[in-house]
């Protein structure tokens, strides 16, 4: 009997030491995102779990969803509070600010044993403080015209891969095209990215079409150059689109080219779900003028995290080959390995290999980002006071985006 009551003050003395040791090998994370879609959700989190089995430990993840619109402004928040994330998507126009805001926890550790020169130099340039590594991009995805077929046939007109055959495929060719439907099918021709060209996405909207004319919002030296002669002529194309033709879905209007409103819009290749319902034929291509902007996105760890190691390793796997390889249907990659593979061109069952192709990888090539400063989202704030007052059929564009370029020369002189 004594023998029996020993062992079992053994064993609950076991399972006791025991507990506390299987509850510190489960850690609690956060990521944010700016993806509500489940599917991807998923994904990302099925990474959390195989990260966790290599580590032999139990993570609790949490994925948090802020709208694009208000990501920067929470999340900055977030970050100053006792609810923060343990890690985080970074846009591209924002990696400047949050490297020197010291959120971001160095990378380079944890990233060694993921090869890191398989990521291409040029996707790391934003993510970099020196040698020093702050934040991993996961994707380096292009935008594209998105458009549907049913509504071009039914108006008559070229639809843009035919232009693309002849070598016509301009602004003024889209312009042209974008009335031509709206005055045959009494649907929109054009609807900007997201719906939002006017607000949130105005650069995103107007930067391609400036870029083909050869301007730009200012270059790597730092001169603006958004009131350039060059720079005007493009958004006063534009702003003729929607004034002046009637062909584009203008503001305050939330008439969708996903429920077919509109015959074109501008998105991303992770947009591409909205069209699985759909009943009508629909294409994509490259923008006019072969300028397109490219959408970065980066995964960091906050530096203030309790947890900070763990979640700096999390990152570097989940922006690892493997992980890079899976997700890039939805996020074209950074990583050489899998961009240069023929996996890559079949990664999106939406859309064949040779739309990939043409559309995506070319778009990678001729691409660049928004422009990125350490004071952007002050930048970003200002400027926008001045563009909302383009937004009126009687704007004085080359005025207002001399307004604009004040705000940037404040800045960057």
């Amino acid at each position: 009997m004594k023998k029996w009551f020993a062992a079992l003050l053994t064993l609950m003395l076991v399972l006791a030491l025991a507990v506390p040791a299987m509850a510190e090998d489960t850690v609690a994370l956060k990521i944010a995102t700016w993806t509500s879609n489940e599917s991807q959700l998923e994904l990302l989190g099925s990474f959390v779990e195989e990260f966790a089995q290599l580590k032999g430990i139990g993570i609790d993840v949490t994925f948090e969803s802020i709208d694009y619109n208000e990501y920067n402004t929470k999340l900055l928040l977030e970050l100053q509070g006792s609810d923060a994330p343990d890690l985080y998507w970074v846009l591209e126009t924002s990696a400047p600010a949050f490297i020197a805001s010291g959120n971001l926890a160095k990378l380079n550790d944890a990233l060694a044993a993921y090869d890191p020169d398989d990521i291409s130099e040029g996707a790391f340039a934003l993510w970099k403080d020196g040698e020093d590594v702050y934040a991993v991009p996961f994707s380096t995805s292009p935008f594209i015209l998105i458009y549907n077929v049913d509504l071009f046939r039914q108006a008559g007109v070229k639809t843009p891969d035919e232009l693309i055959a002849e070598d016509s495929w301009t602004w003024e060719t889209f312009r042209e095209i974008s009335k031509q439907i709206k005055d045959a099918t009494g649907v929109w021709g054009y609807q900007t990215v997201d719906g939002d060209g006017y607000n949130t996405r105005v650069l995103h909207n107007l930067l391609p079409i400036i870029r083909a004319f050869g301007g730009d919002a200012w270059d790597e030296d730092g001169n603006v150059l958004i009131d350039s002669e060059e720079s005007v002529a493009a958004v006063q194309l534009f702003h003729d689109m929607v004034y002046v033709d009637g062909s584009v879905v203008p503001p305050g209007d939330e008439s969708s080219f996903y429920t077919g409103a509109a015959a074109m819009t501008v998105g991303q290749i992770s947009r591409l779900s909205n069209l699985d319902e759909v009943t009508w034929e629909w294409g994509i291509c490259t923008l006019p003028g072969n300028s397109p902007v490219i959408g970065q996105a980066a995964l960091g760890a906050f530096s203030g995290s309790k947890n900070v190691e763990i979640a700096a390793e999390l990152a570097a796997y989940m922006t690892s080959e493997s992980c890079a390889a899976r997700i890039a249907g939805i996020w074209p990659p950074t990583r050489k390995a899998v961009l240069d593979s023929d996996d890559f061109l079949t990664s999106n069952s939406r859309i064949a290999p040779e739309q990939m192709k043409s559309a995506v990888a070319a778009s990678i090539e001729t691409g660049r980002v928004l422009p990125a400063h350490v004071l952007y989202p002050q930048i970003e704030v200002e400027a926008k006071i001045a563009y909302d007052k383009l937004w009126n059929a009687n704007a004085d564009v080359a005025a207002i985006m001399k307004d604009v370029a004040d705000v940037y020369r404040s800045y960057l002189n």
